[in-house]
């Protein structure tokens, strides 16, 4: 649709775009609320990780909600002393736990 039927029309032209953002709240939504009680019990555990361990528990929150890798096609290795999801990520993610 060109800009100024849009102006004319006025709100209906955002119709599909609302309707794609709440269809991908709702499954967000959804996902949250599934996973929330194991992702506050692994953000416990990382707090008070160390070494293996908290990698080992970075990775699995990180995969678990979706968050962005520092390197795209990285796969974790059983013994892997770096965490494929930055810290930073681990650490917003779990102020909200």
């Amino acid at each position: 649709m060109d800009t100024a039927r849009c102006r004319r029309l006025g709100h209906r032209c955002l119709g599909p775009a609302l309707w794609i953002t709440a269809l991908l709240a709702a499954t967000a939504a959804a996902r949250a609320g599934a996973g929330g009680q194991n992702s506050r019990h692994d953000c416990r555990l990382w707090r008070s990780s160390h070494g293996l361990e908290r990698v080992e528990i970075a990775n699995r929150l990180g995969a678990a909600n979706l968050l962005t890798k520092e390197h795209n096609l990285a796969v974790a290795s059983p013994g892997a002393t770096h965490s494929l999801y930055n810290s930073s990520d681990i650490r917003r993610l779990c102020a909200f736990q």
